[in-house]
């Protein structure tokens, strides 16, 4: 239940606060006094269309705020759950959720104290307040709209049924439009085929598995400066065995170091440290001159395994510019190539397959929707019955209505169209709803609709704008017994200039506007006692001082 709207610099409203209450809530005044302005601010605070423009002359921002009892609204606390909002007091009823208006355009949205996106704030207020203005009524006459109301006549079956419908249609398209793609895409899969192959056939050829480009470059050095390294390890083998020229050995050299040293330990105590280390030096010159004479003999002058070399590290580097940049990625690259060509062939396979699939979810659609259809066929009938009920009560007697079920291409809602049809008149023909009713009219089926699905909707709060005008005399009798019907249902909040209607409310009030220091200013007050009557009276079109006038008021609240 919206609990209260507090307004402040929205219009020509400086600071309001407006307390709701259950039942039926009235909002009367004189003609350009302010009313559509309340709507707005209450449009506006549930997330609707708000502009610069409607911020108050001379300020620089505008706040709108509603706090509503959602105690009863599981479907508002389990989206608040969903985008993880707190659930406001201690109790967890009250939904406190207030927009900043500002020149700039910017808005600043927050449900119980927290700033929130626009569009989250306008999908938890969607889904708590009903509000029926001249363009609401009018949006009546889409056939779409007109499906949806019978839809939701038709209960939680029926929704869940065209809601299965919608996931079958959506299955269904999805692989009509993948069938699609895989008959256009032929051609290119095919040519991506064939390169695939080409470089698979490139990579495997090359042999990479088990390859080390670093081995090979060693080798390929090696092999390069065979002679220069076979060279250079005869020269220090003949340094360590033989000597050049008038330079001895390194062997004889450390060898007759050692005997020296051997003498000498004779006569100090440190020659003996001396002595170890230049046998050391000797054991390590010899190890190495053994080691240096073997790998002499492995180097070989080999031309033919250089060219080869040569020929496998230009064929990597090939490799490298096109498919990666080591041994490793290129594999990896070919390993990627495969899982291609191993999904594009399963395309060319899975052909033969979607056309059955598309088949089978066609069937499924069709069963769905047929199913679909015979539901919407038996709500149709009963809604017809209810709405012409309703509409005699609204003292459209002679009335005749209809929900017409027909067929239509399939779509996301089925094969179906819904038109609503009326006939006013007894003995005139049914005609669709939006060629010949009156505003009058138009209102009573949208009063009588929205009647019937009082209990099976989620919505809280009904807000209707005028929906007395263009009636009187007894018809709008009709129609203030009926909002009061209603708002014992659901909470009702009812603009209006009559006041057969503002005599059913539980709760009056009086939009003014004034003028303030030079401005105008826009008030809301709540109307008790006898400045209900004297509301009353003037709307009645009579002087609120008339003896008789003010006891015809007052029987009009008793009865």
């Amino acid at each position: 239940m919206l609990i209260s709207l507090y307004i402040k610099d929205f219009g020509l409203v400086d600071q309001n606060e407006i307390e709701f209450g259950p039942g039926l809530n009235v909002l009367t005044g004189e003609t350009g006094a302010g009313k559509s302005i309340m709507l707005e601010a209450l449009r506006a605070a549930l997330g609707g269309r708000a502009q610069a423009e409607m911020i108050r002359t001379g300020r620089d921002r505008a706040v709108i705020q509603v706090t509503i009892d959602y105690s009863q609204l599981s479907h508002v606390k389990q989206k608040m759950s969903e985008y993880g909002l707190d659930c406001g007091d201690q109790d967890g009823n009250l939904l406190i959720m207030s927009r900043e208006l500002n020149r700039q355009g910017r808005n600043v949205c927050r449900i119980n104290g927290r700033i929130v996106s626009l569009g989250v704030y306008r999908e938890i207020a969607g889904s708590i307040v009903d509000m029926h203005g001249q363009h609401d009524q009018q949006s009546l006459l889409v056939p779409e709209k007109q499906m949806l109301l019978l839809d939701s006549y038709g209960g939680s079956g029926l929704l869940n049924m065209r809601r299965e419908t919608e996931r079958a249609y959506r299955e269904w398209q999805n692989h009509v439009r993948r069938r699609k793609e895989m008959i256009s895409g032929g051609r290119e899969r095919q040519q991506r085929r064939d390169m695939i192959l080409y470089q698979i056939e490139e990579i495997d050829a090359a042999g990479l598995a088990g390859e080390d480009e670093q081995e090979l470059k060693n080798r390929r050095e090696l092999l390069a400066n065979a002679e220069r390294i076979r060279l250079l390890a005869e020269q220090v083998l003949h340094r360590i065995y033989t000597g050049t020229g008038q330079s001895p050995a390194a062997m004889d050299l450390l060898g007759q170091a050692k005997r020296d040293l051997e003498e000498l330990s004779l006569y100090i105590p440190a020659g003996k440290t001396f002595l170890e280390n230049v046998y050391s030096a000797l054991c390590l010159v010899e190890e190495t001159g053994r080691e240096l004479a073997a790998y002499r003999e492995s180097v070989e002058v080999n031309p033919q395994e250089l060219d080869y070399i040569e020929e496998r590290l230009s064929l990597i580097e090939r490799l490298k510019r096109k498919y990666g940049d080591s041994l490793p990625e290129i594999l990896a690259y070919r390993d990627n190539l495969a899982s291609e060509l191993e999904e594009l062939e399963s395309m060319e396979t899975g052909i033969a397959g979607i056309d059955e699939l598309v088949d089978r979810c066609a069937r499924q659609y069709d069963e769905l929707a047929q199913k679909l259809e015979d539901a919407r066929r038996a709500a149709a009938s009963a809604l017809s019955r209810a709405v012409e009920k309703e509409l005699r009560d609204l003292e459209m007697n002679n009335v005749s209505f209809s929900v017409e079920v027909g067929a239509v291409e399939p779509g996301p809602t089925g094969k179906n169209k819904v038109e609503f049809l009326i006939s006013p008149n007894q003995g005139e023909p049914l005609k669709p709803l939006a060629k010949i009713a009156s505003g009058g009219e138009l209102s009573r089926v949208m009063l009588a609709v929205k009647s019937i699905l009082a209990g099976n909707d989620e919505y809280c709060t009904l807000v209707f704008d005028e929906v007395d005008a263009g009636i009187g005399g007894r018809t709008l009798q009709a129609v203030a017994e009926k909002l009061e019907q209603l708002g014992r249902q659901k909470q009702v909040l009812c603009v209006t200039h009559a006041a057969t209607v503002a005599a059913y409310a539980s709760t009056h009030y009086l939009i003014e506007k004034s003028s303030q220091n030079g401005k105008t200013v826009t008030s809301v007050y709540r109307l008790d006692g006898e400045a209900r009557i004297k509301e009353l009276s003037r709307m009645m079109g009579g002087d609120a001082e008339s003896e008789n006038l003010v006891q015809h008021v007052r029987q009009m609240l008793k009865n």
